[in-house]
C-alpha cells in the first residue's frame, strides 16, 4: 500500500499553532461531518449506493467496543403495519433494524447497512507532533501491524511500528530512531510468513534529500538488515509499495531526476538480505512517474501508480515488470485527474482490484474510486463515490478471501476538511456499506491510509488530527460478516 501525500500532510498539519484563523483560511480539500442518514447519491457505473455513518468513540492505547441495544418489536394482529425504522423489525423496504439509532453497530437510523465497529485504537507520542499509520497488515493468527511516523519535532519524525492484537490490544509499539535528526518514516509494510516484519519508506541521510530504505524485523519487533539507496544524484527517491511473493520481496516507488523529472521504480530484493537482485525504472513517456501499489502478476509483478505532465495533471498508470526485471508493458489511462494508489489480487483468478481517485467528467474534483479488473486489465467494474461533489480518494485495498473487497481513504465534507472513509464492496462490485469518521473537534486532516482483512475482521488505518496533539495514529476494525 502507499500514501504519497502522508508526508507532505505532516507540514501543512505544523501550521496548526498559527491560530483558529487557519480553519477559515485553508482551501476545501480536507474533512465533514456526517450524520446517520442516508448518502448523497453515489456516481457510479454500477448502480449501486451507498451509506454514511456519524462519529464514533475513540480511545488510546486500549479499544473500544459498541455494544447494540435492542427494542421490543411491534407487530399487527390484522394486517401488516408500515415500516417504522427503529421498531425492531425489518420491513420489506428496510435492509436491517435491530431496534436502535446507534450508528456503528451494522445498523444506522435510517435502517441502512453499516460497517460495524468492534473497537478502536489511537497513538499520540509523547512530543504531540503528526504521527501517523501510513500501512497495515495481519497476520493468520490476527496480529496486527501498523506501519508509520512518530513526530518528534515540526521538522524531524521517527518510524514506527505497532503491535496490536485481535482485540486491539496494545502488543508492542517501537520507533526507530536516527542519529542526524532528519525525518525518517515507513509507508508501506509486510509479513513474512515466518513473522518477519518488511517495512519500507523513506530515510534522510543529507537534509531535505529523501532516500528509498527497506528495513526488516523479527516478529517483535527488532532490527534485522537495511537496504538504503542513494539516490540518483542526491536528488531524492523513496518507496511506497512492498509486496512477499514466491520467497521474494518487491519494492515500488519513485526517483527524482536531475532534469526535475520523476521515474518509477520497481525493485526484486533478497528477504534474507535485503540486497537489490534487479532495478527496472520508466516514466511511462510522461515528466512524472510513480508507483503506488505492487501485486503478484503472471510470470512478473504488476504496479498501480500515476503519471502526471508537465502542467501536473495526472492519469493512472499499470506498469507490468517481469521476473528478470524487464519492463512488459505501460498503461497510462487518458483519464485526466485520475490515479492509482493501491492494488491487490483477487483470489487465484488473476484478477486485480485496483483504489484511487477518479474525476469526473464535467466536474472540478475528484472522486474516491475502486476498480475490478480481469487477469488481461480489462474493467470489469468501477464504482465511484461522489461524496456532495466535493474532493474524495481512495489510499488503500484490501481482498477477503470470498472476493470481497474493502477500501479505505477520505472526503471532504461542506465546510470541513478530510474525513476517514471506507467502503466494503461485493465482488461484483454492490456496495454492501460504507463508515466515515470525523474527529468533530477540531475537524481538520482526518484520513484513511491503508486497509487489512483479518482472519473474522476488517482494519481500517490512518491519522486523526487531535486538538493539540496535532495528527494521531488511528486504527479501527469491523466485523468481517
Amino acid at each position: 500500500m502507499s500514501n504519497a501525500y502522508l508526508p507532505g500532510r505532516a507540514t501543512r498539519l505544523t501550521a496548526l499553532s498559527l491560530g483558529p484563523w487557519l480553519l477559515i483560511a485553508c482551501p476545501s480539500d480536507g474533512t465533514a461531518t456526517t450524520d446517520s442518514g442516508t448518502d448523497p447519491d453515489p456516481t457510479t457505473t454500477t448502480g449501486t449506493s451507498g451509506t454514511s455513518e456519524p462519529d464514533a468513540t475513540t480511545t488510546t492505547g486500549t479499544p473500544t467496543t459498541t455494544g447494540p441495544t435492542t427494542g421490543e418489536p411491534t407487530s399487527s394482529t390484522t394486517e401488516p403495519a408500515p415500516a417504522v425504522c427503529g421498531d425492531g423489525v425489518v420491513a420489506d423496504s428496510e435492509v436491517c433494524d435491530d431496534g436502535n439509532d446507534e450508528p456503528d453497530d451494522g445498523c444506522n437510523k435510517n435502517c441502512e447497512k453499516t460497517g460495524a465497529v468492534l473497537w478502536t485504537y489511537t497513538h499520540s507520542g509523547a512530543a504531540g507532533e503528526f504521527d501517523a499509520g501510513s500501512a497495515v497488515a495481519i497476520d493468520p493468527t490476527g496480529k496486527i501491524i501498523i506501519a508509520g511516523r512518530e513526530g518528534i519535532t515540526p521538522a524531524d519524525s521517527d518510524m514506527l511500528l505497532i503491535a496490536l492484537g485481535p482485540d486491539g490490544t496494545e502488543l508492542w509499539k517501537k520507533t526507530y530512531p536516527d542519529m542526524n535528526g532528519l525525518p525518517n518514516y515507513f509507508s508501506t509494510v509486510a509479513l513474512g510468513d515466518d513473522g518477519t516484519i518488511y517495512a519500507a519508506g523513506v530515510e534522510e541521510q543529507v537534509k531535505d534529500v529523501p532516500t528509498p530504505v527497506v528495513r526488516s524485523f523479527d516478529p517483535d519487533g527488532n532490527e534485522g538488515w537495511t537496504f538504503i539507496e542513494p539516490p540518483v544524484d542526491m536528488v531524492g527517491a523513496s518507496i511506497s509499495a512492498l509486496l512477499l511473493a514466491d520467497g521474494k520481496l518487491y519494492s515500488a516507488g519513485s526517483e527524482d531526476l536531475t532534469d526535475k523529472s520523476t521515474q518509477l521504480v520497481v525493485r526484486r530484493h533478497d528477504p534474507a538480505t535485503g540486497e537489490a537482485e534487479w532495478k527496472a525504472v520508466t516514466q511511462a513517456d510522461f515528466a512524472y512517474a510513480n508507483g503506488n501499489g505492487i501485486v503478484k502478476a503472471d510470470d512478473g509483478v504488476l504496479v498501480a501508480g500515476i503519471v502526471q505532465d508537465e502542467d501536473y495533471l495526472s492519469r493512472p498508470l499499470i506498469v507490468v515488470v517481469d521476473d528478470e526485471g524487464t519492463i512488459v508493458s505501460t498503461e497510462v489511462e487518458d483519464h485526466p485527474g485520475g490515479a492509482w494508489f493501491d492494488v491487490e489480487a483477487i483470489g487465484a483468478s488473476g484478477d486485480i482490484a485496483l483504489a484511487g481517485r477518479r474525476r469526473p467528467e464535467g466536474v472540478t474534483g475528484y472522486d474516491f474510486a475502486v476498480r475490478r479488473v480481469g487477469s488481461d486489465l480489462s474493467e470489469q467494474w468501477t464504482d465511484i463515490y461522489d461524496y456532495e461533489f466535493l474532493y474524495g480518494t481512495s489510499n488503500g485495498v484490501a481482498v477477503g478471501p470470498d472476493e470481497r473487497i474493502f477500501a479505505s481513504g477520505f472526503h471532504v465534507a461542506p465546510g470541513q476538511f478530510d474525513d476517514v472513509f471506507g467502503a466494503l464492496y461485493a465482488g461484483d462490485g454492490t456496495r454492501l456499506w460504507t463508515h466515515t469518521y470525523n474527529n468533530d473537534d477540531i475537524d481538520l486532516y482526518d484520513e484513511g491510509a491503508d486497509a487489512a482483512w483479518g482472519p473474522d475482521f476488517l482494519i481500517l488505518s490512518g491519522q486523526s488530527v487531535v486538538l493539540g496533539e496535532d495528527g494521531n495514529v488511528w486504527v479501527r476494525a469491523f466485523k468481517a460478516d
